[in-house]
């Protein structure tokens, strides 16, 4: 398996493993505990984890990673490819 794509492998379980782990934790500690995860997923962990694959690919610079974390200011559709198959 070559280096490109044991890191797609990596950047694939890191993003969907924990939408999982969302799952389990609504059915164990209801769905207050659900909204709360999946806020942090969707304001913190996800957007650290696109910038870190995109600055490892080269497609963004670090200084440029900020922007990641203010809603709307950068349009992700447009990296997807770019996160999912680069």
């Amino acid at each position: 398996m070559t280096e490109k794509w044991r890191n797609r492998f990596l950047y694939w379980a890191l993003a969907i493993v924990p939408m999982s782990g969302l799952y389990i934790a609504s059915q164990l500690l209801g769905g207050t505990w659900l909204v709360i995860f999946l806020f942090f997923y969707v304001f913190n962990y996800k957007p650290l984890l696109d910038t870190r694959r995109l600055i490892s690919l080269g497609i963004i610079k670090e200084k440029d990673a900020w922007r990641f974390f203010v809603p709307f200011a950068v349009d992700q559709t447009r990296y997807i490819r770019s996160l999912w198959l680069g």
